[in-house]
């Protein structure tokens, strides 16, 4: 909590804004920058002054010349955790709304930091107006020519909370002015209409010339996911009801098979006898309807009987599944919010988050269902058309690009069109990034849309890393780039507005990431990233605390450098990335601010230790700088693997049985990188895995008795709600079906019982990939019960977890404790389809058949072979092969390492002098 006045106000003097920077002769501003039309859009104050916090109408008059027949009056206050506060204004013209004219103060400790927005100088406009709000409206609906209105749908308007349009009277700027182009003040008076029609569908602010009729500007509502592609029954399987769930009904959690995100875990209600997907834990609500192949807003819920919204169930050639991949996306872009920004949905007040899947696009007037959109209200989801467009579009980062949207609204409200809407819609693809990052890491952060891609030639709809690979441009006017210097309208995407969004993806991506390389307009650059974290810090500070509704990309340059500085301080390695990510983008200069050309000494003693599988911990002697190190990057081999502030880094992500060399060089704030560390070289272990715990909580009435599954022959008399039994253990081969065969015990009263059984194919440590559900029952009092499980020719070879679970009257998930039943985990042995070509015994060698006593898994094997005798004590080991030849012996002691024996079929002989076992055993 270091950064006060002096360091903000130093760096500010240090940058440099495309907007122009005025000549300052107040002693108490140290920075003013201007917008074109002449009016201040960024003022930093000096340590010599004394505004206040509360001197908001002294300062506007004094900094901006606000009129008397103006007022600003307060909107908004807040005050966040690096401890600004922060209050946003709205001019007013002789009691009328300029529209867009919002100014922030931002004041730390009482005192008056720096003032921010747009501001006009209004004069000689005509404040009454020729037309009656009724003709307006008439115009307005003239210019909009559409057959159906939501007003006309009187229980769609009542769901989404919207209602017929009376028209407001306000003050708009010149639109047809943005950026360099806006250079006067002039406004109009125009009535302004929330136009919601539905053939062709379309939602936004409709402003009509108050003394023309004319219509003056259309800002969107419905902001569709891709412009770019043509967007111009499904009845739910379990579809069926329309009541208002109360929130005193039972939310509980369950699993959900989702279509692109493998098996999740959602928030559920009970309602009735089923349950529907309605999440209560999270802000006022989290619920997701069946707009059944409709082009309206019912209360249609999507129902399940059991809380197991399984595969089988939902995916259908309806594409149900779409459903749980919404309901979850909006689970954790509400959890994003909330963990990362301290945002309680996206108002900040906790609204509800409605989603409407399964929404009929072409019967509202588009050419196919392939596009998402948030129509200011609610989320909604075409089913897309599959080959050649899109699949059905409620993929995670589809549903938090397209809530990001409402957070805009409330926040900087980009207005639609332009530079400020090529924002708008990089804001929500960053926000997709970074939702898809924290929730699905597998996922393809830097790729929005890849989930539902279905055209040839392409990956995703877009992507922040290489936006030309999609169509975009990367650089501010460079390849790809829409001018702007146009009209907006809906078929030129407002100007580019989907299009020019890749710049400043790019710079979101060049900032978390970094990147060297030439732009377009021919500037090199060298970038040292600071991780996405770091960055989605600075980007929402510059979204939510300085942007207005006009800001251009220069505007946001200016913006991002000072949220960067509040944040991380004034010369920081994050001031000093944010400024060099908007120089690789072609906006604005190269970071200046130090003439610093010495680079630090290079790190010593770089060591690794606590290596696993998957990890290391590096630790180093920290280097010395003329001026101060500010941080380190790790290398494995050339490739920058990580930064870190301090002398140690955990390097994750690694493949176990695998060598890796690393390497640490420090940086200072100017840029200036040290030569690399010592080297150290490092070998991964094995992997191991670690599951996740279940059971039931009480085995007094029922509990497990016997679980039979290929030689696994198992009767249990522990009595715990978890019982380990993975030193139990059989072959299962690749395509082949197997019975598992439960059966249950209670106490006295007979119960219903539900069951699972679970299976890691992918050996990564959990059960919740596709698939990995391998058979369930549903609760009854049959004993015992049986099914049949086929292991797929994907299963990946060797010793895996097999989990079996009994629970009362409901259906087990993988991860959880419930009230009453057993939870009991087993090995199994993935081999390969078909049986092992067996070779000849040696002459005088005879193979054991009888095994009651003894067990011998995995086989086939690949490093370690354990051996279960009943009679353990006394037994040595011999290895042969099948010549004869002896190539191993030792004592018996549980496991037996083989690992570097050739492929093939080995024989292991067991003798404690008065026994002996031989049996063939298969090395991998």
């Amino acid at each position: 909590m270091e950064r006060k006045l002096p360091r903000i106000i130093t760096a500010a003097l240090l940058i440099l804004s495309l907007s122009a920077a005025a000549q300052v002769t107040d002693k108490r501003v140290s920075q003013k920058n201007v917008s074109e039309n002449g009016q201040p859009s960024l003022i930093t104050f000096s340590d010599v002054s004394t505004y206040k916090g509360t001197d908001s109408q002294k300062v506007f008059k004094e900094q901006l010349g606000l009129k008397d027949n103006q007022s600003f009056r307060k909107v908004k206050a807040e005050t966040d955790k690096q401890g600004y506060t922060h209050e946003k204004f709205q001019l007013y013209e002789q009691g009328i709304k300029v529209e867009f004219a919002n100014y922030t103060l931002h004041s730390q400790n009482g005192k008056l930091v720096s003032m921010n927005g747009e501001y006009y100088n209004i004069e000689n406009v005509k404040l009454t107006p020729a037309l009656s709000q009724q003709e307006a409206f008439n115009r307005a609906l003239s210019h909009t020519h559409a057959s159906e209105y939501l007003w006309e749908k009187p229980q769609d308007a009542k769901e989404i909370g919207y209602e017929k349009p009376v028209g407001e009277l306000v003050l708009l700027p010149d639109m047809e002015q943005q950026g360099e182009q806006r250079t006067t003040d002039k406004v109009r008076l125009a009535y302004k209409f929330d136009i919601y029609a539905t053939k062709p569908l379309s939602r936004g602010d409709l402003y009509i010339d108050a003394q023309t009729g004319k219509a003056l500007f259309y800002n969107a509502t419905i902001k569709h996911l891709n412009d770019n592609v043509h967007a111009r029954k499904v009845s739910a399987s379990k579809s069926e009801s329309k009541e208002t769930v109360s929130a005193k009904k039972a939310i509980v959690a369950a699993n959900a098979a989702t279509r692109y995100s493998g098996t999740q875990t959602i928030q559920t209600t009970l309602s009735g006898s089923s349950y529907i997907l309605l999440d209560g834990t999270r802000g006022n609500g989290i619920q997701t309807y069946n707009s059944a192949r409709t082009a309206t807003y019912p209360t249609t819920n999507f129902t399940d009987a059991d809380n197991n919204w399984t595969a089988a169930e939902y995916n259908n050639t309806n594409k149900d599944n779409g459903a749980l991949d919404a309901h979850w996306g909006a689970e954790m872009t509400y959890d994003y919010w909330s963990a990362v920004h301290g945002r309680n949905s996206y108002d900040d007040a906790g609204a509800k988050i409605k989603s409407y899947v399964h929404y009929n696009l072409i019967a509202a007037g588009y050419s196919s269902n392939n596009n998402a959109f948030w129509n200011g209200s609610v989320m909604t989801y075409g089913d897309g058309s599959g080959t050649g467009g899109f699949d059905i579009l409620t993929s995670l980062d589809v549903a938090g690009h397209e809530i990001g949207h409402a957070v805009c609204t409330y926040t900087a409200n980009l207005a639609y069109q332009k530079e400020s809407g090529a924002m708008n819609e990089a804001f929500s693809d960053i926000w997709a990034a970074c939702i898809e990052y924290r929730a699905a890491p597998t996922k393809s952060t830097w790729l929005v849309g890849e989930d539902i891609e279905r055209r040839s030639g392409h990956v995703a709809l877009r992507s922040m890393s290489n936006p030309k690979s999609e169509g975009q441009p990367d650089t501010y006017g460079g390849t790809n780039w829409i001018s702007v210097s146009c009209t907006p309208t809906s078929s030129n995407d407002y100007c580019g507005v989907h299009t020019n969004s890749g710049v400043f993806n790019h710079w979101f991506y060049i900032l978390s990431v970094g990147k060297t390389g030439t732009n377009d307009i021919g500037s090199s650059y060298n970038v040292t990233g600071i991780g996405i974290d770091k960055a989605a810090k600075i980007a929402f500070r510059l979204e939510d605390v300085y942007l207005t509704s006009n800001s251009t990309f220069a505007n946001a340059r200016t913006s991002g450098i000072q949220s960067a500085i509040d944040l991380y301080g004034a010369g920081s390695a994050e001031v000093i990335a944010t400024t060099n990510a908007f120089y690789a983008i072609g906006v604005g200069a190269v970071y200046s601010g130090s003439t610093d050309t010495t680079a630090p000494s290079a790190p010593t003693g770089l060591a690794a230790s606590g290596t696993t599988g998957t990890t290391t911990n590096l630790t180093w002697t920290a280097s010395t700088d003329n001026v101060a190190v500010t941080g380190y990057d790790i290398y494995q081999g050339t490739t920058l693997k990580g930064s870190s502030t301090t002398t140690s880094y955990n390097v994750t992500g690694l493949t176990a049985l695998t060598t890796y060399s690393f390497t640490v060089k420090a940086k200072d704030a100017a840029g200036n990188v040290s030569a690399a560390s010592n080297a150290v070289s490092v070998t991964t272990t094995a992997a191991t895995v670690s599951y996740c715990a279940s059971q039931g909580n009480s085995t007094a009435d029922e509990r497990i008795s016997k679980v039979v599954f290929g030689t696994i022959n198992n009767t249990s008399t522990g009595t715990a709600g978890y019982e380990n039994y993975t030193s139990l253990s059989t072959n299962a081969a690749r395509g082949s079906a197997y019975t598992i065969t439960i059966t249950p015990v209670w106490t006295s009263t007979t119960y219903n019982e539900g069951y699972a059984v679970f299976i890691d194919y992918n050996q990564d440590g959990d059960f919740a990939d596709s698939g990995e559900t391998v058979w369930t029952k549903a609760a009854s009092k049959t004993t015992p019960v049986t099914g049949t499980i086929t292991i797929p020719a994907t299963a990946v070879l060797g010793a895996t977890r097999m989990r079996v679970s009994m629970k009362y009257n409901a259906i087990p998930t993988s991860c959880e404790g419930f009230s009453y039943g057993q939870v009991e985990d087993y090995t199994i042995n993935i081999t390969a389809s078909g049986t092992i070509e067996a070779e000849p015994i040696a002459a005088g060698i005879t193979e054991t058949t009888e095994t009651e006593s003894f067990a011998l898994y995995p086989n086939p094997v690949e490093s370690e072979l354990n051996i279960s005798l009943s009679e353990a004590n006394g037994y040595s080991y011999k290895i042969i092969n099948t010549l004869g030849q002896q190539l191993g012996s030792g004592q018996v002691s549980g496991t037996i390492d083989v690992s570097r024996l050739s492929t093939g079929i080995y024989l292991i002989e067991l003798n404690n002098g008065a026994k002996k076992i031989v049996k063939k055993f298969a090395k991998q």
